[in-house]
This record gives structure tokens, sequence and C-alpha cells, in this order.
């Protein structure tokens, strides 16, 4: 069994994108006992959640996702990092590196469809380097430097290949250049490297991906849990054109604003949910989110969802009991579609980082919502 390293929710979702398009099924286990059984044709798709983790407790994040995989048999394929560099990247590379030392390492977070290249080892977002973006203000992340170089800083060893990208071939051209070499290697980058890596991986011997049920009809909340100003930007815009009511979490959600969400839920069968635009305690800002969220779920008896921010959806699924989810495909970059499993309230999700898409990718998400209507 194959299996890749993610450092969110989202971002492991993204990059099963690329593993689904190869023809393969991928799952995402959000706890060691929902590993799928090994089967020929399914790819797992590891989740740390250490985007947001202190250099040392990523590294061990890391180092334990290995330890899984190791324990499973299963084979490391890929790592998923932000294509922006936000969170600790250098200390999980360095904690990948040292697993083990005989293995080559292709580190590039580009994404040149969503407009992130590197030229020169510099990341650009559009053109402009990404510490002189509205990456560099991220509330919980921010990002201060463009140097890939300067970011690895001593985890960059003669073992790591820097490779600029400005397109879909020049990842491609850097993941051959890698596979033509002899001796074990993997590459560390963003979702849209993970496809060149997917493509070298072997065919599967006959036709195994899982036939999706149906989606599920019944309410749709929208819950935006990003700070980044294109999320507001997506939630605006769908609220206007949609007509959707729509709510902010505060400081003692989960009460009274709940029972309104939820009853807009029941009445409308949509509505938008979000974090207040003014952060403060970003942790306390969560808590009050997914209280109000998971309350209206329950009450509502919502089937799907669109979840903005790898951090938000990991939270929600943890308190609705999600062990796992199946990608079920991809609404656009970056914007996975996937089934909950869960005892309780199985539903379909749509995940995707707060950064991406443009102000219609919300609505893309409702047509592809509307075919269980």
């Amino acid at each position: 069994m194959d299996y890749f390293i993610a450092d969110d929710l989202s971002g492991a979702l993204d990059a099963a994108a690329a593993f689904h398009a190869a023809g393969r099924t991928v799952v995402v286990p959000l706890t060691p006992a929902a590993w799928p059984a090994p089967a020929a044709g399914t790819v797992v798709g590891v989740t740390t959640e250490s985007r947001n983790l202190p250099p040392a407790a990523a590294a061990a994040a890391v180092r334990a996702a290995l330890a899984a995989g190791e324990a499973r048999g299963a084979r490391l394929v890929y790592k998923k990092i932000d294509s922006t560099l936000r969170g600790p990247v250098a200390a999980e590379l360095a904690a990948l590196a040292a697993a083990d030392p005989t293995r080559r390492i292709l580190f590039t977070p580009a994404n040149p469809a969503v407009g992130r290249t590197v030229v020169d080892g510099i990341l650009r977002v559009h053109g402009v380097p990404v510490a002189e973006t509205e990456f560099a203000r991220d509330p919980v992340s921010p990002v201060r430097v463009s140097s890939l170089r300067e970011v690895l800083g001593a985890a960059a060893t003669s073992r790591v290949t820097l490779a600029d990208a400005a397109s879909a071939a020049d990842l491609a051209a850097a993941v051959a250049a890698m596979a033509a070499q002899p001796g074990p290697w993997v590459a560390v980058g963003s979702g849209a490297l993970a496809r060149p890596v997917a493509a070298t991986l072997p065919a599967p011997a006959e036709a195994t991906r899982f036939a999706p049920a149906p989606l599920r009809a019944g309410p749709v909340l929208w819950l935006n849990g990003s700070g980044h100003p294109r999320s507001r930007e997506q939630a605006d815009t769908w609220a206007r054109d949609a007509g959707l009511p729509r709510f902010e979490s505060a400081g003692n959600a989960g009460g009274e604003a709940a029972a309104a969400l939820a009853a807009a839920l029941r009445t409308r069968g949509a509505a938008i949910l979000q974090a207040p635009p003014v952060r403060g305690d970003s942790g306390v800002v969560l808590a009050a989110l997914i209280r109000a969220a998971a309350a209206a779920i329950t009450a509502a008896g919502v089937t799907r969802l669109l979840v903005t921010g790898g951090e938000t959806a990991f939270a929600l699924a943890q308190v609705l009991g999600v062990t796992r989810f199946v990608y079920r495909g991809e609404i656009e970059p970056g914007l996975a579609l996937a089934r909950a499993e869960s005892a309780a309230c199985p539903m379909d999700w749509a995940v995707k980082p707060g950064g991406f898409g443009d102000a219609r990718t919300w609505h893309r998400a409702a047509e592809r919502f509307r075919a269980a209507d």
C-alpha cells in the first residue's frame, strides 16, 4: 500500500486529487484505527495537523506518521506542504530526511495553476514574492521569507533538490529527473507536484477505484473558518447571489447563535457560518465556530457541508466523530469533494484551503451539491 503525508486535512484532500486522477481510491484516516486494510489501488493520505504546531512538535508528528506507515508495511510516496510555505516546513523536512538517510528529496512548493511559482529559488504568488503578499499577514502562520533556501536553512542539505517551476511541465520534468536516478527518493511540495508523482506509480492491475454513492440530499452548511481575504470574498459573494442568511460565531456561540443557524438551515435549506473578521485569539475563535457548527449540523440534519480552512475542517470532523474521508473528486483545483464516514452523521464535504479559488468558487461547489437535490 502507498501513502502520503500532509500537514493539514485540506492539504491531504488536495493531494488526494492527484492519486484519484491516476486511478486510485484515496482514503484519509483521522485515527490509526481508521487506516483501510491493504488493497490494490488504494492510497492512504495521513494528515499530521502540524501546520500551526511549534517546529519540534511538527517534526514529532511527521515521525509518528512515518512510523504508522512503516508498521503497516506501506510505502511513502509524497509529502504535502503548503504552497505558500506556511508552517514549520524546515522542521518537517528535516524529520523526513532523518528517517531515511539514503533518501533523496525533491522540494518545491510551486502550484502554477493558482499562480504560485518558484523562479530562481524565490516563491512568488502571481509574480510577487510570497513574503510581500497577504500571506505575510496570515493571522496564525505568517510567511516572512520568500527564498526556499532561507526557509529551509540547515535542512537544505545536499540530498535536497530545490526545483524552480513556473508550469506543470516544469514540475513533471523535476519529477522525471529524480525518478531517473537510482535509489529511493520522495517529493515534497504542493498538491500540484503530487500529480506527476502519482503518474510514476505502477497502474493498478484492474480498475479498483470505488464507485461513489450519490450525494446525500438535505440541508447545506457553508462554513468559513479561514481568515484569508479571498475566503471572505467567496462567502460575501455567495451570500449576496444566493440570498442566504449569514451568521458569525462569537465567544459564546453554540447556544442562541447555533439555534438561529439551525432554524435557518431547516427553513431555508442552507446558511452560512463564518468566523468574525477580527480574529483575536485564534484558538478561541475556532472553538466557538466549531461549537456553533456542530450544534447546528446535529439539530438541522445537515448532509452537505463546505468548509474553508484545513484546521477548521479537522476540528469539526473530530467533534462530529468522523473516522475517515473517502475522496470523491475535485470540484476545482484545491476544492475537494469527499464522503465523511461517521456512525452518527455521514455527510458529503467540500473542503478547500483559505487562499484558493476566486469569488465564484462557492458557486461552483453549489453546482456540484445540486446534483443531490
